[in-house]
C-alpha cells in the first residue's frame, strides 16, 4: 500500500509539473499569440517569409514564422523598461530542437549573453516573463 501511495504522489507531481510547465509558453497558434499581444497594446510583427528565409541561410530549417512584439512600460517611479518576446514557430519539434541546440551552442561563446531560450513543442521564444505572458 506504501508503494502505491509514493507512486500515486509521484504521479500527481509529474502532471502538476508537466502543467506548470506548458502554462508558461506562448500560444502554439501564431495567429493567437499575435491577437493576445495586440490585446496587451504590444506592438506586433509577424513574419512567414523574410525572418523564415534569413534565418534558412544562417542553417536553421524547418521555420514557418517569427513573431516579434515588444512594448514600453512606465512603471509608477517614472522608469521605463521594455516588455518583449521573439517566438520562431516550426514545422515539427525536431526543427525547434535542432534550433535551441544551435542557440544555446552560440550563447555558451557569449559573455554577455543574458538571453534564455526554450522550447515547447513546435516553437523556440525567448523575451521577459510579462512578454511570454502576453503571448499566451
Amino acid at each position: 500500500m506504501k508503494t502505491f501511495v509514493r507512486i500515486l504522489v509521484l504521479a500527481l507531481a509529474a502532471a502538476l509539473l508537466a502543467a506548470v510547465l506548458v502554462s508558461c509558453a506562448p500560444a502554439k497558434d501564431p495567429d493567437k499569440a499575435v491577437a493576445a499581444l495586440k490585446e496587451e497594446k504590444y506592438t506586433v510583427l509577424k513574419d512567414s517569409t523574410v525572418a523564415p528565409a534569413a534565418l534558412t541561410l544562417f542553417g536553421v530549417k524547418g521555420v514557418d514564422c517569427v513573431v516579434t512584439a515588444g512594448k514600453t512600460v512606465e512603471n509608477k517611479d517614472g522608469e521605463k523598461t521594455n516588455e518583449a518576446v521573439l517566438i520562431v514557430y516550426f514545422t515539427d519539434a525536431g526543427s525547434a530542437k535542432d534550433a535551441l541546440d544551435k542557440v544555446k551552442a552560440y550563447y555558451e561563446n557569449e559573455k554577455d549573453a543574458k538571453e534564455e531560450w526554450k522550447q515547447s513543442g513546435k516553437m523556440v521564444y525567448s523575451g521577459t516573463a510579462a512578454g511570454i505572458k502576453a503571448a499566451r
